[in-house]
């Protein structure tokens, strides 16, 4: 069976009506099918936008598992693995009359490290112990290895870095526990399996090597399909370049501590020198202050930083210089070796960035990353995918500026390549509405936030909630969040429960209103009456003063490009797209989308915002939007 055999199965789609009750013909969804099965059958690249509601999901998933070749689906974050496992596949195999063989493989960090939690076990640290016994016995009875079967993987519980590994403490071959690893078990089953479900950040981490390791996963695969591809650039730009944290160095020295006490503790002159590349830096992180944010390092070269830099790469220089001819001792003394080495090699590369890449610094409380970024991705990214032959399919619900691929694919080298911009089928035209406040103050002037909030309460007020009021900022989060609780509103405010919790108490209260930011635009599935207003504060430009986009801008102006209008307003529309994409999720849904920002009107670029949108009446009287919300508002 092809590729082009399954997708047909929309053109005569008896057995999707027989096995999918409910089930309605899409043109967008069998266009795109057909679309995807050639490019599958051919080797071919296909980029697509399937509007909300077209049924993209099913729409690659029939084709590729019909062709019964080895296919890759790279997803945005690890609930939509879950999601396409636990859900999508499980829909296109009762369609297809059999099983397939699929796996859903994550990044290193996902998974138990049995050596390390015997490390962790050992070091008697009285405050994890508790949780230890509870891993312990965890790790007795799974399958997989996977923390998240464990419980919810909080950021910054200081457990999880310590039994888990990265690429820097992983030993490979070297670990007495290799036969017993689960990444090792993961990567065998995906390397086995017709249909391999990973996310794009281990993917980039496979198409640049990273975790070699272990082996790679795409040299097996026939056909990648590239699901929420509007978020690939921005992760190629990490996974391109370089970047040094002051957390690898504190688990360098702490392992290098406990690794050296094993061995005895005749090494006094390395340990001495792994507690000065702590003081190091402990010195650096005191030198970048106490401002948190992401910083150019154009900006932080500073004399006393310059110093505190060099004091740091001299650490790692020597405790390199003590350990490696020391290394033969243990597999493990010989790994950190390599870690210093790759350390100090980092060290180089940030401090000192080729041409074509900016360094800069984001800090956040004590802790820092300090990145070396390409200013472009695209040729690094076409030439990884090269590599690969096969097919590649990018697809995602909001790619295109006003009908239109060029900015995407311009991003990511693609070239030519076969394009469609499939139409949500979803009614908008009666299902929905723009708003669009007349006489707003412009953003940024100090009448804009007090004009918002009016909007905002009459709005509420009229849908007696239902809402979700979308930020561009936390400080705007926060403004309108005590406004609205000063009039006498209940808000759920991001910040103050977990995202999962929130969207939890959201969907069961129908008067409930959300206040957040950037999180909340996308990857979030409110269906239904609980849903009935979006309010967008602001057109979602991304800062000018973000040091990678500001060393992007000058790049080109000298290469005579528009900064404005060849990069920051098609990444605004793209984001836009996505927080206007939460109101309307499913054929009956219906709501207002009021948009807060004149500029959607007044500005000469606001046309391309419009025509961007799905297709809704507009309205510029509150009125006419009330009655439209007081029509939906609960009985």
């Amino acid at each position: 069976m092809t590729a082009a055999a399954g997708a047909a199965l929309f053109e005569d789609d008896a057995s999707l009506r027989e096995s999918l009750p409910g089930y309605a013909a899409r043109a967008g969804q069998a266009e795109m099918a057909a679309a995807v099965g050639q490019a599958i059958d051919e080797g071919g690249r296909l980029v697509v936008e399937a509007g909300t509601g077209t049924g993209k999901t099913l729409a690659y998933l029939l084709p590729a598992l019909a062709s019964r070749r080895k296919v890759i689906v790279s997803t945005a974050t690890r609930y939509l693995q879950s999601q396409l496992d636990e859900k999508d596949v499980p829909l296109a195999e009762t369609v297809l009359g059999r099983r397939v063989r699929s796996t859903v493989l994550k990044g290193r960090a996902n998974y138990l490290c049995l050596h390390r939690l015997n490390l962790t076990e050992a070091s008697g640290d009285l405050y994890l112990a508790p949780k230890l016994r509870a891993v312990r016995d965890w790790a007795a009875r799974t399958k997989t290895g996977d923390l998240g079967e464990f419980g919810d993987i909080g950021d910054g519980d200081a457990l999880w870095p310590r039994i888990t590994s990265t690429t820097d403490n992983c030993l490979g071959q070297e670990c007495p526990l290799y036969d017993q690893c689960w990444v090792v078990a993961a990567r065998r089953e995906a390397q086995a399996a017709d249909l391999v479900i990973v996310n794009h950040y281990l993917l980039f981490a496979d198409l640049t090597l990273r975790e070699s390791g272990f082996g790679e996963v795409l040299p097996g695969a026939d056909a990648v399909v590239l699901d929420e591809a509007h978020k690939l650039p921005d992760i190629a730009g990490r996974f391109f370049g370089q970047a040094l944290s002051g957390r690898q160095l504190a688990d360098l020295v702490r392992d290098g501590v406990a690794e050296l006490d094993t061995l005895g503790g005749d090494m006094p002159s390395a340990r001495q020198a792994l507690g000065d590349v702590g003081d190091a830096e402990s010195a650096f992180a005191a030198a970048l202050g106490t401002d948190s944010g992401s910083r150019s390092w154009e900006a932080l070269d500073t004399p006393a930083i310059r110093e505190a830099v060099a004091a740091l790469q001299t650490a790692l220089d020597t405790l390199k210089g003590l350990l490696e001819p020391a290394a033969d001792r243990s597999d493990r003394l010989k790994a950190l070796t390599r870690r210093c080495a790759d350390l100090a090699a980092r060290l180089t590369a940030v401090s000192a960035p080729e041409t074509g890449q900016v360094s800069w610094l984001e800090k956040r409380g004590r802790g820092w990353i300090w990145h070396s970024t390409p200013l472009d991705v695209a040729t690094p990214f076409a030439r990884a995918i090269e590599a690969y032959p096969g097919a590649w399919v990018f697809t995602s619900a909001t790619l295109a500026v006003n009908n239109d691929l060029d900015y995407f694919c311009h991003r990511l080298g693609l070239g030519e390549i076969e394009r469609r911009v499939l139409p949500s089928p979803f009614d908008y035209e009666n299902n929905a509405l723009l708003y669009a406040p007349p006489r707003m103050p412009a953003p940024g002037t100090p009448d804009f936030d007090a004009a918002a909030i009016e909007e905002i309460r009459a709005l509420v007020a009229a849908a007696e909630g239902g809402a979700f009021v979308l930020c561009t900022s936390y400080r705007a989060v926060a403004h309108y969040g005590e406004a609205l609780t000063r009039a006498g509103f209940e808000p759920l405010i991001q910040g103050s429960a977990p995202r999962a919790a929130l969207l939890e108490d959201f969907r069961a209260d129908a008067g409930a209103v959300l206040v957040a930011t950037s999180s909340f635009w996308e990857g979030v599935d409110v269906r239904g009456h609980a849903l009935r207003l979006v309010i967008i504060d602001r057109l979602p430009f991304a800062s000018p003063a973000d040091p990678v986009l500001a060393a992007r801008f000058t790049a080109m102006k000298e290469a005579g490009e528009n900064p404005f209008m060849d990069y920051q307003l098609p990444q605004a529309v793209i984001a836009l797209k996505q927080g206007v994409g939460r109101l309307i999720r499913d054929a009956d849904d219906r709501g207002v989308l009021a948009i807060c920002d004149p500029r959607l009107f007044t500005a000469r670029y606001g046309p391309i915002v419009r025509k961007s949108l799905p297709p809704m009446p507009v309205t510029r009287d509150r009125n006419a939007a009330c009655a439209f919300l007081d029509a939906l508002s609960p009985a």
